[in-house]
């Protein structure tokens, strides 16, 4: 836990930094460790907390796709408690709307612009995405090959952050119309796609030939 928190930390603060004002972070590279200036990416934490928890997996001789299928319901829980004080406090709002459960943040402490606009609660939105995914994840297992319950994971994750980032607000579009997220959630759904499938097929073929 403790290699998968500190890789999580910079995984988070790297991906912060590539894509927020990259150019001020090169010029002053210690600043990507001042995590008290606040920003952390969700991603950049995934993927660092991956190959921290990779690397201690490897060197402890334990199966990575085996820790990996116990860790992926509790990734995708402990996402949901994390959006709980997003959601309370602002950060990371969403986009103007006027469906009757938007949210107003009034004070001028919040994260979210104090200007009385209703805005969708997507921090609520992923909270909610993020136990369901949690829930399939816990039903299945049983059922799901070695490490395919992981790869679940990252295809469910990454086609719901695709579509949860059309209504996030504090988010910039990079290219096409699409935001930096959208663009990691394609990449993830790339490679976890072909691999899942892959790996439950293999499964299915060696259970038909015994």
């Amino acid at each position: 836990m403790i290699w998968i928190l500190i890789g999580s930390m910079l995984g988070a603060r790297v991906y912060f930094a590539v894509q927020n004002e990259p150019t001020e972070y090169l010029r002053e590279p210690w600043r990507i460790l001042a995590i008290w200036e606040g920003g952390l990416a969700f991603f950049g934490g995934l993927f660092g907390g991956i190959f921290a928890a990779w690397l201690y997996i490897r060197r402890a001789g334990l199966n990575f796709a085996r820790v990996a299928d116990l860790f992926a319901p509790a990734i995708a829980i402990g996402a949901a408690i994390g959006r709980l004080p997003c959601g309370l406090d602002g950060m990371d709002y969403g986009t103007p709307t006027s469906l009757p459960w938007s949210v107003v943040y009034g004070n001028p402490a919040s994260y979210a612009p104090n200007d009385g606009v209703p805005r969708h609660p997507a921090q609520f939105y992923e909270l909610a995405g993020d136990l369901v995914i949690a829930a399939i994840l816990i039903k299945l297992r049983p059922r799901l090959p070695e490490g395919a319950t992981f790869l679940l994971y990252l295809v469910l994750f990454g086609a719901f952050r695709f579509v949860l980032f059309f209504v996030r607000g504090n988010v910039p579009v990079v290219a096409l119309g699409l935001k930096n997220a959208q663009w990691t959630a394609l990449a993830i759904l790339a490679v976890a796609t072909p691999l899942l499938m892959v790996r439950v097929l293999r499964h299915r073929r060696s259970q038909t030939v015994a």
